[in-house]
């Protein structure tokens, strides 16, 4: 026994047995004096230290990677009605019966992988009437379309710019589209094959299979029918920016608003009324638990995946039966399109590939993650879907029914695996016939009608589920598939087609050069006002983001959209899109005198966040995933969220062991940390932060929250290059974000809740897939 103990022990026993010897005790004493005060200086040194380091290092992230949601690899043949296919291994993909919500079951030759369509139907062709008095004969057509293709061909081989031959073919085209508009999608591909002018005709049937009339041939004459073709027209100038190979015309001057429009818009009040910006934002009825709030989007379902078929094409569609990496293998223009190419670079894999959109497999296993997230944490009180049920297809492969099916099945599974959740769904550009297309009101010839089959579907599937009443699907039906309903005491979510917006949307362009072509942002503010008199909460739920890089929305829609978030800031909560298949955000700032190009990006003004959600579908090179939100029940701000994902790499070995959905990251454990900021007094937000520099327990992942935390990544790069690697969700197919570059442009990109402001930032860096 130590000394130090021995002596302890003596004078503990003092009383029953006194030392007879004093001065060997004084002796004792002074000997064990030095070392004792020694090890008090060293143990008070080490608690000191760890204390700081616990205090003043920012809080690592916790191991979530140990914390897992396993399901069976068994695919779910219970949740439907049948079974058009069932490998007894996985040698093939499960091909589900999938019932129509009219009645009746969509058939199996819809989804064949094996035999894929070569067009729409041609009952689905949808072309302007002719506006001439005369029918014109056969041989007037072929007359209109020789002069046409001669004058075009005339004016390309001209020494005139290229943004008036572009004005002039546009003039050239709409003379046919009126007068024969059945021969233009004809021209269209004739000039495609002789001037390679079109941008997007690297399908494998190349100019056939985007041009035709029941792809984008139709909605192209459409356009050219209707356009505003004068020389100073900024929807012509556009469309020659945007739509033929180097970019014809330049890009018009940047819109913008007046002060006199913007009150005209907010009817007198630009700016909201003193009590709303200082009432409380409690809304909802108090609870003891937070809603737990799910986030899906971009499901993407490929019902013709084939396995074994080519994951590394670098044509088209991959994992089709049709697919091929052209650096090993050539096809014949002889070759049957049902058989897959003898030679494969990697073959689609039963479970997805990075590369394709996902099997049956695969949304199953992301259904069942779902599931188990409910079992393992609680039942979900809201979802939210973001766009996208439909596949990334070669337009001749889409249909209307492949794009019903879609939406029947995905809708039907979400129900299935989110209980008592009440869903709020918004349109992506994918689920259309053609893809991205949408139609804006006021057309000639009824034709702003011709998606009212879509609109009419999506309404009998959010009423089949108890997701809306025949109120709430008559404004589907009305609102181009937009909708607002209000599940909780407090809270009105509201759903918005932003495919008014979408660059690639054809007919946005014959209004682009007004803020709201569609009449969306006009209903939205009128929501939006409703929702502030009865003081409720207000959630915006849209699948096309508004800025980000800018790359996907038009300008002039996304300005006033801005103003329209920054007038009614104290109403909504939150802003969730989709789209991009990565996980962001983008903020927005105060802003009131009519461009978003002029705003601070200043934390003090931040009044706005959209989550932008990470997709199921690993497409183009991400990880499959879905979030779950944790709600304050009466302000409706997100407090936190869980990111979970599916490492698809260890996935695509498992053949009879459970999958293992991990949960990537919790936000505010990770992004809670202020640190940086705070020590090189950058932090500005107008909210004290507890001990530790870290965002206070209490206060939501808002705006100001989120507008603090591109602060600290600013001061901390270490922070916004984690952002990096989650965006893509871990994925072993993603670059790194460690240049002075790239992190000056992800930050813009955060900051940037417009299409003008995205586009002001550095290029190149807004993407981290393959």
């Amino acid at each position: 026994m130590p000394a130090g103990y021995g002596a302890r022990s003596a004078l503990d026993d003092a009383e029953l047995q006194p030392l007879q010897d004093d001065a060997v005790w004084k002796d004792v004493r002074t000997s064990l004096k030095p070392k004792i005060w020694r090890i008090v200086r060293v143990t008070v040194f080490v608690v000191l230290a760890l204390y700081a380091i616990t205090i003043c290092w920012p809080r690592k992230s916790k191991p979530v990677d140990e914390q897992v949601l396993e399901i069976s690899p068994e695919f779910p043949t219970s949740e439907f009605p049948g079974m058009d296919f069932m490998p007894k291994n996985q040698e093939a993909e499960p091909r589900p019966v999938i019932t129509r919500v009219s009645g009746g079951r969509f058939s199996d030759q819809l989804v064949d992988p094996v035999h894929l369509p070569t067009g729409a139907p041609s009952s689905e062709v949808v072309l302007p009437k002719p506006t001439g008095s005369v029918d014109l004969s056969k041989d007037d057509k072929q007359q209109f379309y020789t002069d046409t293709k001669h004058a075009i061909q005339t004016l390309f081989n001209s020494d005139r710019s290229s943004c008036d031959k572009c004005l002039e073919a546009l003039r050239h085209g709409q003379r046919i589209a009126r007068n024969a508009p059945e021969i233009v999608p004809d021209i269209l591909i004739d000039l495609c094959k002789e001037y390679d002018y079109f941008p997007t005709t690297s399908t494998r049937n190349g100019c056939e299979g985007v041009l035709s009339a029941a792809q984008w041939g139709g909605p192209y004459t459409q356009m050219l029918s209707y356009l505003n073709v004068s020389q100073d027209s900024v929807p012509a100038q556009l469309i020659c920016a945007k739509y033929i190979k180097g970019k014809a015309c330049k890009k018009p001057a940047r819109p913008t608003l007046s002060k006199a429009f913007l009150n005209d818009w907010f009817r007198g009040q630009p700016v909201a009324p003193a009590e709303v910006q200082t009432r409380s934002k409690k809304t909802g009825a108090k609870r003891d638990k937070p809603l737990r709030t799910l986030h899906v989007s971009d499901l993407h379902v490929d019902p013709r995946y084939l396995v074994g078929a080519e994951a590394r094409c670098d044509n088209g569609q991959c994992c089709r039966v049709d697919s091929y990496n052209s650096t090993i293998w050539q096809p014949i223009a002889s070759t049957a399109t049902n058989r897959v190419p003898a030679n494969i670079s990697e073959p689609a894999n039963y479970w997805g590939s990075y590369r394709c959109d996902p099997p049956w497999s695969l949304i199953a296993a992301g259904m069942q993650g779902i599931s188990a997230a409910v079992q393992t944490d609680g039942p979900l009180d809201l979802g939210v879907f973001t766009g996208d049920f439909t596949t990334h297809d070669q337009q001749e492969h889409i249909s209307r029914d492949l794009v019903m099916y879609a939406e029947q099945s995905m809708i039907d599974m979400l129900a299935r695996h989110t209980g008592d959740a009440s869903v709020v769904v918004a349109l992506g550009n994918h689920d259309f016939a053609p893809s991205d297309f949408a139609a804006v009101p006021d057309l000639p010839d009824q034709s702003s009608d011709q998606l009212s089959w879509n609109y009419d579907h999506l309404a009998s599937l959010i009423k089949s589920h108890g997701w809306g009443n025949d109120s709430v699907a008559q404004a589907i039906r009305t609102h181009y598939g937009g909708y607002s309903v209000s599940p909780r005491q407090g809270l009105r979510i509201i759903s918005i087609n932003s495919d008014f917006w979408y660059k690639a949307n054809p007919m946005a362009y014959l209004k682009a050069d007004q803020p709201d072509m569609g009449g969306v942002l006009r209903w939205l503010t009128d929501e939006l006002q409703a929702a502030e008199q009865a003081h409720e909460r207000a959630w915006i739920v849209a699948h096309v983001l508004s800025g980000w890089d800018g790359k996907n929305a038009l300008e002039a829609p996304t300005n006033l959209f801005y103003h329209i978030v920054s007038r009614y800031s104290h109403t909504i909560a939150h802003i969730f899109y989709g789209h991009t298949h990565e996980d962001q955000f983008q903020l927005f700032y105060n802003s009131t005198d009519g461009d978003s190009l002029s705003v601070s990006r200043q934390t003090e003004d931040a009044v706005g966040v959209a989550f932008i959600g990470p997709s199921l579908t690993p497409l183009s090179g991400v990880q499959p995933s879905f979030r779950i939100y944790e709600v304050d029940p009466e302000t409706y701000e997100v407090m936190d969220y869980l990111q979970y994902y599916l490492p698809l790499n260890d996935a695509q070995q498992i053949t009879a062991d459970n999958l293992q959905w991990k949960l990537l990251y919790r936000a505010r454990n990770t992004y809670e940390s202020m640190i940086q900021s705070s020590r090189t007094n950058t932090y500005r937000a107008q909210v004290p932060l507890e001990k530790a520099s870290r965002w206070p327990a209490s206060a939501p992942l808002n705006a100001t929250f989120w507008a603090a935390v591109t602060d600290e990544m600013q001061a901390r790069p270490s922070l916004l290059e984690l952002h990096h690697v989650y965006q893509s969700r871990k994925s072993p197919q993603s670059w790194k974000c460690n240049t002075a570059e790239c992190h000056k442009a992800k930050l813009c990109y955060m900051r940037s809740g417009s299409a003008s402001l995205g586009r002001q930032c550095p290029k190149g860096y807004a993407s981290v897939q393959s």
